[in-house]
């Protein structure tokens, strides 16, 4: 049976089509976002919006299977660790998509202040913003729960489900960009300024989402640089014992993300006396002030040319972070730190340091034959020059930290600030008891021996 001209023109009139009918015509004038809606998650929205433009002619059932398939698409689509969710989990994750967009508006507003990017490039960019933050604010859910009528509407799964789980913020800039994207107190002129001071700020892509990288080798041997999410929350304040001995190294880096010249620094002392915890510390001290991370395994280190250019010419500031460095005997990657100490023809660049810890003092196993006569055990003939060669690469590092074992008062006064942080409430004396019958039953006395100890009292209250 066919349908009345008049009942196709009340359905054309309807609100879910109109919303369609809108966006569809929109999105097709799209230029700097083109790719935006060529994922998986785009291409099922887009899909739904066909039924919607015509759900006069098209089953409901077909449009239950299409807002199922988005729906899919966006619980399957990968969280940022450590992100915090802003509006429902369409929303947030167009919103993060939003600020990965690698369109010329977004790499230019990283390099410069939004004065500097062409007039004519800041209003396309505010026209197509516009175009996203409509289909952003859209209820889709609700529009679709239209076309279908309560009964059939009231079967689909919520996309407000799982909008109020929060992770530990590690970046709370992008989570106020993306609450200013959303909001309506905003309009489209102040927020492009917005979002251009915001990667001229953080960065964009990569160095706008992480404050903490690895450096990663792929099978072929490549190299890459990695975002860290979920980094360590130790604070300065929870390294209690340490004030006299860090704070050449707290005025090291504080010049440094002031952008005056810095040291590279070797920290080095017995297992578990907070070397690496320091370093974790530093970023999140002042990773607000340009701070970064980059984490480096020493067999890494003959891959510094190419670690140091995607950190060439940044304005955020840069630690190469090598943990537990040390050579043995007959190793030869030590001239890659001793390259990257010194610098090659090619200087390394002023925002990058190195900060390497150690349990050696002079970064190598030493042997006796090898201090006894210049044949070297292995029968090179000139081996006590590739020794001093060596030891000589602690006196590169132009500051050298140490760390000491704490005595029993400071490994408790850790214990203690450990156990507020963590939020533990236990008579001193009998936390002192059991921290000190765990130092006992764990044969060594540090900052970590206290922070295990602390961890294991949370599982039993």
């Amino acid at each position: 049976m066919k349908k009345s001209k008049t009942q196709n023109n009340k359905k054309k009139s309807s609100e879910p089509f109109q919303a369609a009918a809108r966006t569809l015509e929109s999105m097709e004038s799209l230029v700097l976002f083109s790719q935006f809606f060529l994922d998986p998650v785009g291409e099922a929205f887009v899909r739904l919006l066909k039924w919607l433009f015509k759900d006069g002619e098209m089953e409901a059932s077909k449009g239950q299977k299409r807002y199922g398939q988005l729906w899919r698409e966006v619980m399957e689509a990968p969280k940022t660790p450590g992100s915090v969710i802003v509006g429902n989990d369409l929303q947030d994750y167009w919103l993060e998509r939003l600020l990965e967009d690698p369109n010329p508006f977004h790499r230019k507003a990283e390099l410069v202040p939004l004065p500097q990017i062409s007039f004519s490039l800041q209003k396309a960019y505010q026209r197509e913003l516009a175009v996203f933050r409509s289909i952003l604010k859209t209820d889709w859910e609700g529009e679709v729960k239209k076309a279908l009528g309560s009964v059939k509407g009231s079967a689909l799964p919520s996309l407000e489900e799982n909008a109020q789980l929060e992770a530990s913020k590690t970046t709370p800039a992008r989570a106020g960009m993306k609450k200013k994207i959303l909001s309506d107190r905003i309009n489209d002129t102040q927020l492009v300024s917005e979002i251009g001071n915001y990667f001229y700020q953080n960065g964009f892509g990569l160095f706008g989402s992480s404050r903490a990288f690895r450096w990663a080798n792929s099978p072929e041997g490549l190299g890459n640089l990695e975002g860290i999410q979920a980094i360590d929350p130790v604070r300065l304040e929870n390294l209690v014992g340490y004030d006299e001995i860090r704070q050449p190294l707290i005025e090291n880096i504080e010049g440094f993300v002031a952008g005056k010249p810095a040291n590279n620094v070797l920290l080095y002392g017995e297992r578990g006396t907070g070397k690496s915890s320091h370093v974790k510390a530093l970023l999140n001290a002042y990773g607000d002030k340009g701070l970064r991370v980059v984490e480096v395994h020493p067999d890494q280190l003959k891959d510094y040319p190419e670690i140091l250019k995607p950190l060439r010419g940044r304005r955020e500031r840069f630690i190469l972070f090598v943990d537990d460095l040390s050579f043995e005997e007959n190793e030869t990657s030590y001239k890659g730190l001793k390259a990257l100490l010194e610098g090659t023809v090619e200087a390394t660049p002023s925002n990058v340091i190195l900060i390497a810890t150690s349990n050696r003092r002079h970064l190598i196993k030493e042997f006796f034959a090898e201090r006894v006569g210049g044949i070297h055990q292995d029968g090179e003939v000139h081996g006590q020059d590739t020794v001093e060669e060596k030891l000589s690469l602690s006196d590169r590092f132009g500051l050298v930290v140490s760390f000491y074992t704490p005595d029993q008062d400071t490994y408790l006064k850790i214990v203690e600030s450990w156990a507020k942080h963590e939020g533990i409430r236990m008579p001193a004396q009998e936390l002192h008891v059991r921290a000190l019958r765990w130092e006992k039953s764990n044969n060594v006395r540090s900052g970590r021996t206290a922070r295990q100890f602390i961890n294991d009292l949370k599982g039993k209250f």
